[in-house]
């Protein structure tokens, strides 16, 4: 119980933030893309992810594996092996006064995920009510996976950095990714949450969003995901402000080192998508096929 839950604090934020997707039309069917120019001596690569996937959808070839290799380090939306992470998650992840959501929530939608945490974690809302509703979306996401076990990208290429000596690095802090939860009120987030448990709309959603990214139809996400109440209409935050604080960051660690940049796929495209921001900053963008 207490690994999956560790397990649960570092994909949480990952996944949830990376859940909202600012797309330009004709986004070239690509996860892999190469930056260069503007000064660079070295290539960079950024690739997107899915936080949360199972292993049979899991796309891994040589192609990208080449491209991590020849570069210097990685960098993650979270410096993930940072030995105090697991810690500052768990220090962010509890509501403010250990306050316990059950009593916030719709009385069927309390009840549906109050059975839904006991069958699947052996501990009802009485205990995880105290957790934040991110937090509790994520763990009721991964049971509503297709698989048993699932694959991590994040986790994929901190083996790889290990096994290669390589420096992973990350573009924000948990207190910050928190911060932005923070932003967006507690009821909407708890009908979120509620749905998730009472209707097959999360759950639908999420595999269709899948099947979207296994094609690397950046175009096809986009749609399938934009009818998402909370993430679309929480954009701004969740997404375009966060990609802008990123360019200085990616600028200032690829001209120091070639660097494999590893985030989620919702932040590639868009006229404010990390793609599009770096061509305005004299970047060469070229997808890898």
């Amino acid at each position: 119980m207490k690994k999956n839950y560790c397990s649960i604090l570092r994909l949480t934020l990952l996944f949830c933030i990376g859940f909202v997707f600012q797309l330009q039309a004709q986004t070239e069917k690509s996860l892999l893309w190469k930056i260069s120019g503007n000064g660079l001596e070295k290539d960079s690569f950024v690739f997107g992810t899915i936080h949360m996937i199972c292993p049979d959808q899991f796309l891994m070839n040589e192609e990208i594996k080449d491209a991590f290799t020849g570069t210097e380090q990685l960098v993650l939306e979270l410096d993930m092996d940072d030995p105090e992470l697991q810690q500052k998650m768990q220090a962010v992840s509890i509501n403010s006064g250990m306050k316990n959501i059950q009593g916030e929530m719709k009385e069927e939608q309390s009840k549906a995920l109050d059975e839904f945490l006991t069958q699947n974690y052996g501990a009802g809302l009485a205990q995880m009510g105290i957790l934040k509703p991110f937090v509790l979306t994520s763990m009721v996401l991964m049971k509503q996976l297709p698989c048993d076990q699932m694959e991590s990208y994040e986790f994929y290429f901190m083996q790889m950095a290990q096994q290669q000596g390589k420096e992973t690095l990350g573009l924000e802090d948990v207190a910050f990714q928190v911060g932005i939860f923070d932003q967006i009120p507690l009821d909407v987030q708890l009908e979120e949450l509620g749905k998730m448990v009472t209707t097959d709309q999360s759950k639908n959603e999420f595999q269709a969003m899948v099947e979207a990214y296994v094609a690397q139809d950046l175009d096809k996400l986009y749609q399938t995901i934009r009818e998402n109440s909370m993430t679309g209409n929480f954009s701004e935050v969740l997404l375009d402000q966060r990609n802008e604080k990123w360019i200085p960051e990616m600028e200032k660690k690829m001209g120091e080192k070639s660097t494999f940049f590893a985030v989620g796929a919702g932040h590639l495209a868009g006229q404010k998508g990390v793609l599009n921001l770096l061509k305005e900053a004299g970047y060469t963008l070229s997808p890898v096929n």
